[in-house]
């Protein structure tokens, strides 16, 4: 095989990568978002860990492909920032991306504190409110069993 023939064959190899990075249907987008949180929180020195796997944030994934608090459908694209954009929320920002612990939004949602309408507020503070609730409830459902 010649270098022009590896280079074709590498070319086709990587766009299969990133189509796969980029299909919220594939695994590989899982594993790429959990690769993407380990380096943020290492980057940025948090205190806390990213104890969730690719499985678990498939899991967890609206079946619609929908924003759970704002509606709107999830859109991927090479822009970074995108409104509607899928976006790993901690539900408790004093805990680590722990099972439990986190949610999928879109970015706007998990921005919308910054800049938003009244009504927009609304909904996120609904939705995050009964989130963190049962969050809460399940930490405790599994504390007590554990004291048995």
């Amino acid at each position: 095989m010649d270098d022009k023939e590896k280079k074709r064959r590498r070319k086709i190899y990587d766009a299969s990568r990133y189509l796969k990075r980029t299909d919220m249907d594939n695994i590989e987008y899982f594993r790429q978002k959990v690769y993407n949180l380990k380096t943020d929180v290492r980057k940025a020195n948090k205190p806390y860990e990213v104890e969730v796997d690719a499985e678990y944030l498939r899991s967890i994934f609206p079946a619609d492909k929908k924003c759970p608090i704002l509606g709107i459908p999830f859109k991927l694209n090479e822009k970074t920032g995108r409104d509607d954009s899928p976006s790993v929320d901690r539900i408790d920002n004093s805990l680590g991306y722990i099972e439990g612990n986190v949610q999928w939004v879109s970015k706007r949602a998990n921005m919308i504190m910054y800049n938003a309408a009244p009504e927009e507020v609304m909904a996120v503070g609904l939705y995050h409110y009964q989130a963190y609730k049962k969050s809460k409830e399940q930490q405790q459902h599994e504390t007590i069993q554990i004291e048995f």
